[in-house]
């Protein structure tokens, strides 16, 4: 028998190792890593719930801000947004600097 798993936020998702899967009105996927995810989300004290995520997010494939885009947690490999986020823990410290001004 399965288990009912209730994902509603991005540290559901990094808990179970998983990552991001998001796909555009315009049929254009990605695949995001979870855990840098959230914690650009955390620098930016943005909300981490999946029902949020939209808000912050644009299509690598059409260039728009897609209201219906679809958010799923995956077993797959990232193969997107590899150069958006910091690419070690001095990065990291950095862009939290910046954030605060």
């Amino acid at each position: 028998m399965g288990a009912n798993i209730k994902i509603l936020s991005l540290g559901d998702i990094v808990r179970r190792g998983w990552n991001v899967e998001i796909e555009c009105r315009c049929g254009h996927k990605g695949v995001v890593d979870a855990a840098k995810m959230d914690r650009w989300y955390m620098c930016h004290m943005w909300s981490t719930s999946i029902s949020a995520l939209r808000q912050h997010l644009y299509c690598l494939g059409c260039g728009g801000m897609p209201p219906a885009v679809r958010i799923r947690a995956t077993a797959a490999a990232p193969n997107t947004a590899r150069g958006r986020f910091p690419a070690n823990e001095e990065g990291w410290k950095r862009l939290v600097r910046g954030l605060r001004g």
